[in-house]
């Protein structure tokens, strides 16, 4: 069963481009992308994801800093002094949002 699309099927498009972009690409991204100021903000109290990290006893200048912070340790302060249950948590949401914002890109 196929299903004819007629109109203005610009923001089709541009959504096909943006998914093709994303899945196309090896891209890393950054924590601070991801965790940007408006999610940090808006879901926890701090004004940024170097503030969390800092205000949690962590000096995060390098992919080497951020693998050797503790699991156990960031999850704990996450659920302490923010509203999700881990890091992993908060990172999901985040992530989520993050790629809803690069999917619809473009599109009013």
């Amino acid at each position: 069963m196929s299903i004819k699309i007629t109109g203005n099927t610009n923001g089709l498009k541009q959504f096909t481009k943006n998914a093709e972009k994303l899945d196309g690409q090896q891209q890393q991204v950054s924590l601070g992308a991801i965790f940007n100021e408006g999610f940090i903000q808006s879901q926890t109290d701090f004004e940024s994801i170097d503030d969390l990290f800092a205000k949690a006893g962590f000096k995060v200048e390098s992919e080497e800093d951020f693998a050797a912070i503790p699991q156990e340790a960031i999850d704990a302060f996450v659920k302490e002094h923010t509203k999700f249950n881990s890091y992993t948590d908060m990172y999901r949401l985040a992530a989520a949002e993050y790629m809803s914002k690069q999917l619809f890109k473009g599109l009013k």
